[in-house]
């Protein structure tokens, strides 16, 4: 771990200001060249990767105790999971909760189909949305938020060609109910 990272992070758990380069803490919340990427809740630490996959961030993030970022083919893994960079709280990721194992269950699993390409994409088993259009993956994310349940992105391209495959995946314990209210908004 970076001095910088140590002394922020530092600062930061005991509540106290620090500025170090392009890294400061308030004591409630932490930012990189001004972009929050930390902060304390009422219920944990959550943190963001604030849309930059930079070794910086990355660097950072890992200097909280129970995150481990490591990156694979591009593809950001919080503590063995397939991370977005979205707000997590660091709690629910960590190694032994409830909620990693549940995750880890199903966010491994996929299906290879070959359903409007001979090359085929991969698609996560618990997916309830493809589309090829990143738009309309945010409302149908919109509105199972407004019906209560928590969702998550994947994206994966054609083997050997990138046309990007984007896909709102839930929980299992919720498949079928997100199922049922996609299928009644038609």
């Amino acid at each position: 771990m970076r001095q910088v990272t140590l002394n922020v992070l530092t600062a930061f758990l005991s509540g106290r200001t620090l500025k170090a380069g392009n890294t400061k803490t308030d004591g409630q919340s932490v930012w990189l060249h001004g972009n929050k990427i930390i902060e304390r809740r009422d219920d944990g630490i959550w943190i963001t990767n604030a849309g930059w996959n930079s070794a910086t961030t990355k660097e950072r993030l890992n200097g909280l105790q129970g995150v481990n970022i490591r990156q694979r083919n591009g593809v950001w893994f919080l503590n063995g999971i397939p991370w977005n960079g979205d707000w997590v709280n660091v709690r629910d990721y960590e190694q032994g909760s409830q909620y990693v194992a549940e995750t880890v269950s199903y966010e491994h699993e996929f299906d290879v189909t070959s359903e409007w390409m001979n090359a085929g994409y991969s698609r996560p088993t618990y997916f309830v949305f493809h589309t090829l259009v990143e738009s309309e993956r945010e409302a149908v994310e919109k509105l199972l938020r407004d019906h209560g349940i928590e969702s998550k992105r994947m994206e994966s391209d054609t083997d050997g060609v990138y046309r990007p495959n984007y896909f709102v995946i839930v929980h299992p314990d919720k498949h079928k109910e997100a199922l049922d209210i996609l299928n009644n908004q038609n």
